[in-house]
């Protein structure tokens, strides 16, 4: 377990360039245990605006070409191909949005995975959206003592 005198010499030691992330990490912790229960369609906006805003930030400065970016990550070709994605905390529930685009077309995936109350099965769903509405969700569960976890 890590004493606090360790954290402290720790953040001491870091370059000045890591201190600024290493805050927004840090007071993260402040409340324990961690605030959750994110807003997946409010994550999914999120990575929505920064995908496009990180596109046309790129297009503006190279003309196209393809990006990556740290607010989540994100991709996209000149060709119409592209995603992006961000993350989050629904309690316990590590909960994934992407924005894809394919051909023209746009589509919204959330994933979560968490633990089952039993600790005993991971737990995975995954829930595809069209703009228009359409969607369809599969939850996959896996047994950890078989997976010799």
């Amino acid at each position: 377990m890590a004493a606090r005198a360790t954290l402290h010499q720790l953040v001491d030691e870091l370059p000045e360039e890591a201190l600024e992330a290493t805050f927004r990490v840090l007071e993260n912790f402040q409340k324990w245990p961690p605030k959750g229960h994110a807003d997946a369609e409010q994550l999914l906006k999120q990575t929505r605006e920064r995908f496009r805003r990180g596109y046309d930030e790129h297009a503006r400065r190279t003309g196209g070409g393809i990006i990556s970016g740290g607010a989540g990550s994100g991709s996209f070709s000149p060709d119409g191909y592209g995603s992006a994605s961000t993350q989050g905390w629904e309690g316990h529930t590590a909960v994934t949005a992407k924005v894809h685009f394919f051909r023209g077309h746009e589509l919204h995936t959330l994933e979560r995975i968490s633990l089952s109350d039993d600790q005993r099965k991971l737990l995975f769903s995954v829930e595809g959206k069209m703009p228009n509405g359409r969607a369809e969700r599969h939850d996959f569960f896996f047994d950890l003592a078989e997976a010799g976890s």
